[in-house]
């Protein structure tokens, strides 16, 4: 008995080209679709407020005052906009706030809600207002801002933290613009001595 081997035929090797042309395109097409799968958007948040008509994702937002000027920016991963109460929401906001004076404060928080003019935010879960050309900073649970007057405050446990030193009080209040801050209620500090 001889064994012969046998090359494809033309048909054959035609055959066998469509096949691998017809698996390499779904496994392309296949590729496409499970990226935008990822790249979908996730689900419109609801909440108690209601369904949003609108939310963004990955924002910066800017806002002007009367001047021109830039005086607040902010960013998210995610905002949405509830139209029954004219709220604006945030999540993970981080807010840079600017005075006319060049003064520059940060504050980040778990979640923000933007009043219905936007000129006012809250901040609240776990918020931080930092002065970062004095280095210090502020912790509080709620931290309010309104951006007329440029004047930031918590009617709630804040402590101040500078250096070493640490301040408590049971209200804060400061002023963007004039670079100045109080400690209100009860106020106890901890100043250790400055090492020379």
């Amino acid at each position: 008995m001889a064994f012969r081997d046998r090359l494809p035929s033309g048909r054959t090797r035609a055959r066998l080209g469509i096949l691998i042309l017809v698996l390499t395109l779904g496994g392309v097409l296949t590729l496409i679709d499970q990226r935008n799968t990822l790249m979908a958007p996730g689900p419109a948040p609801d909440s108690a407020q209601g369904v949003p008509d609108y939310y963004l994702e990955g924002v910066t937002y800017t806002r002007f005052d009367e001047q021109g000027q830039r005086a607040q920016t902010m960013e998210s991963p995610r905002v949405s906009h509830t139209p029954e109460d004219d709220v604006t929401r945030a999540v993970t906001p981080h807010f840079t706030l600017l005075g006319d004076d060049g003064n520059q404060w940060t504050a980040d928080g778990e979640r923000a809600t933007l009043g219905p003019d936007a000129n006012t935010f809250e901040l609240a879960g776990n918020a931080v207002l930092r002065q970062p050309a004095d280095g210090w900073q502020l912790e509080t649970d709620v931290l309010h801002y309104d951006l007329p007057s440029k004047h930031a405050w918590s009617d709630s446990d804040a402590v101040f933290t500078q250096n070493e030193q640490r301040t408590r009080g049971d209200r804060f209040n400061g002023w963007v613009d004039e670079d100045r801050m109080t400690l209100e209620g009860n106020v106890q500090g901890f100043h250790p001595p400055i090492r020379q």
